[in-house]
């Protein structure tokens, strides 16, 4: 409603809703076949699928192997306009705090910056990583060599767990990502943290008794609507400071994140009206379906 006061026009004062960003780290998993994809399904065939059901997706094997041009370009190009990668830093960045593998990682995440497909970058600290002058130095070296690339980190020892950090991330230019994650001595704690207006959200698991077995052991965890609406409720009470919301789903074991990940979609539509979710954007072309079905 508008109206007038003295010849002034006064408009309604407008406060843009969040954009919720819903996925999940990583997609292609043979064990997701005949529970999120098809029977069937070749591995060359997921990426497409994965497209009709959520707008981004962290890739993983980032972090196992350094990716070239060619592997991310040949990624987005099996994506549909609008659609978004997070990529994670290889160890050898985030792990070994080596420089030896810098200069090509930025060419190779270039690809989807430059194809509109690149909405950040993930530095997932080790445990072993501590609050410390030496390694606050290395983050701000990468801060520095990446910057442009919105880069996020996430630590896993509790010591970072302090008010000084989200303002000094900031300084830097830097996401601080918030975790979902059992409650452990000296592990970072869960709960909603952030540096700035984007708010970055890993779900792991809360599997306590299993977090320092295997990978697979400790992400076998199946996210109760319960634990998803402390979510849903913390997000509520953010106020109007935050202009994105990535909310990341990491226990791939058994589809699980995927099937937790459109719990929280439901969830949120249901429980923030007011805010604005992300859909999955549909494929690019007949012609890339076409070519997909018969790789």
């Amino acid at each position: 409603m508008r109206s007038r006061v003295a010849g002034v026009l006064f408009l309604p004062f407008f406060v843009p809703a969040m954009q919720i960003w819903i996925g999940t780290s990583g997609y292609s998993y043979p064990d997701w076949v005949g529970s999120f994809y098809p029977p069937r399904t070749s591995p060359g065939r997921m990426l497409a699928l994965y497209c009709r059901s959520f707008p981004l997706v962290e890739l993983n094997f980032t972090f196992y192997r350094l990716p070239t041009p060619s592997m991310l370009a040949r990624l987005a190009e099996q994506t549909p306009a609008g659609f978004q990668f997070i990529v994670k830093l290889p160890r050898t960045l985030s792990h070994e705090e080596s420089e030896r593998e810098l200069d090509s990682f930025r060419q190779a995440i270039e690809e989807l910056n430059r194809r509109q497909r690149l909405l950040g970058l993930l530095c997932q600290l080790p445990q072993a990583s501590r609050n410390t002058l030496e390694h606050r130095s290395w983050i701000c070296k990468l801060a520095e060599n990446l910057a442009g690339y919105r880069l996020a980190v996430e630590f896993r020892h509790r010591s970072w767990f302090e008010e000084e950090v989200p303002p000094w991330l900031a300084e830097n230019q830097l996401d601080l990502v918030a975790v979902d994650v059992p409650d452990i001595p000296g592990l970072y704690p869960r709960g909603l943290v952030r540096s700035g207006p984007r708010v970055y959200v890993r779900f792991h698991s809360r599997q306590a008794r299993k977090w320092y077995q295997s990978d697979k052991q400790r992400y076998d965890f199946d996210f109760s609507e319960a634990a998803l609406r402390e979510w849903t409720d913390a997000l509520g009470g953010i106020g109007a400071s935050v202009d994105k919301v990535l909310l990341l789903f990491n226990n791939c074991y058994r589809g699980q994140a995927a099937k937790n990940a459109e719990q929280m979609r439901v969830l949120v539509e249901r429980l923030l009206p007011d805010e604005e979710i992300v859909r999955p954007f549909a494929p690019a072309s007949m012609e890339m379906e076409q070519r997909l079905l018969f790789d």
